[in-house]
């Protein structure tokens, strides 16, 4: 996850099973961010969130990372035919 906009913090967001990185101005709208993309992955509706803190510089670099290899594997993949 990339924070492009300087107002706002990419916070780590978590359930018990599940995390995500939200950019969000603070913990409420993080909150209200991170529950909506925890149920795109399909956490229960709402979300037993039971975390929410700035994430970091580690946790941002993994994202970026595993959302890379995501990236070239769909390429790879598409690729084959």
């Amino acid at each position: 996850m990339k924070n492009d906009t300087p107002a706002t913090t990419t916070y780590y967001v978590a359930t018990l099973a599940r995390y995500v990185l939200v950019d969000a101005a603070d913990e409420r709208e993080a909150r209200s961010k991170g529950e909506a993309a925890l149920r795109e992955l399909g956490a229960a509706a709402p979300a037993d969130i039971r975390t929410i803190r700035p994430a970091t510089p580690d946790e941002i670099e993994f994202a970026a990372w595993h959302a890379d290899a995501l990236a070239r594997e769909a390429a790879r993949t598409r690729d084959r035919g």
